[in-house]
């Protein structure tokens, strides 16, 4: 039998938000106190918790959205909301071990909500909500993360109008709300230490910065311009010496993260980056394009820079 033969074809969990936009999800492995306190929320929550939250009102979006593929899915919504309001989940069913809980951010049906999901359950733990009477569009990038000795996770969201917030996913709260473009966020990356973090969009412009997430403090440390508007992804590297950005343009632009300088940039597609990741030991980047094609990169090494 070939090894492909061997392969299951069924997903794992299938988990069914109802949304329709473009937000990227974030997956979140939980490993010490903050992902101890999480499954405690898990497992001593009630259904009811969610099931007001998720009647949530039809999609309000600041581009209309008129394609027979949107309204097909958002003409089901509602059967969808009915399905996820009436689900009963027992205390034991959302109840995770330790070692295997994992959680996914992605914006809802609601596409300006974040919502945060049980991985392993497939059951809604969290939603964060905008400011009644702030609009800020929909959710276009996300990233969990949580800050070293800090006993909580949070989630650095970008908005369609330009706005990055950081909220605290445990306690529901909005900390930290700045207006940093003037085109819709299109990625956020926050480094290993989650003291600090990029964020890219629809415009020319990268923003480097620092949280202080105890004093709810902000600090915009460096503005970056690059020649062509549109940035698609950015990843930070694990040792927090390089980050790197995906151009619409085609172009890997490669920065120096502390000093907050261009070092070189990268062209073979042909198209649109689309995503961009360094690997655990930092030495490859791999991008991923429009044109089809993935390519790994060798890169500078953390003693030559």
């Amino acid at each position: 039998m070939s090894a492909e033969g061997t392969l299951s074809r069924e997903p794992l969990q299938v988990i069914e938000t109802g949304s329709y936009n473009f937000c990227r999800m974030a997956i979140y492995m939980p490993e010490g106190p903050a992902g101890n306190l999480l499954q405690q929320q898990a497992r001593y929550s009630s259904p009811d918790d969610m099931r007001p939250s998720l009647q949530a009102e039809a999609p309000q979006s600041q581009h209309k959205i008129n394609s027979p593929a949107a309204m097909s899915d958002m003409a089901s919504c509602s059967q969808l909301r009915s399905k996820l309001a009436s689900s009963m989940y027992s205390k034991e069913d959302t109840a995770v071990e330790t070692a295997s809980a994992a959680l996914v951010a992605i914006a809802g049906h609601d596409p300006a909500v974040l919502e945060i999901w049980n991985l392993q359950t497939g059951a809604p733990m969290k939603q964060l909500h905008q400011t009644e009477g702030v609009k800020h569009g929909m959710c276009m990038a996300v990233q969990l993360f949580n800050q070293t000795a800090r006993h909580t996770l949070y989630a650095l969201v970008g908005y369609e109008d330009g706005e990055v917030a950081v909220w605290d996913v445990l306690q529901g709260n909005l900390l930290i709300s700045k207006h940093l473009h003037d085109e819709p966020v299109m990625a956020v990356a926050v480094d290993a230490t989650g003291q600090g973090g990029i964020c890219a969009a629809a415009d020319n412009k990268v923003h480097c910065f620092s949280l202080d997430l105890p004093a709810q403090q902000f600090t915009l440390q460096a503005t970056l311009e690059v020649k062509q508007q549109g940035i698609a992804d950015i990843c930070i590297r694990q040792d927090q010496r390089l980050f790197a950005t995906a151009g619409w343009d085609g172009k890997i632009r490669v920065f120096h993260y502390k000093k907050q300088k261009a070092l070189a940039f990268l062209q073979y597609h042909k198209k649109g980056l689309t995503a961009l990741a360094f690997d655990s030991r930092g030495q490859r980047l791999v991008s991923a394009s429009r044109d089809g094609n993935i390519a790994l990169w060798s890169v500078f090494q953390s003693d030559s820079i």
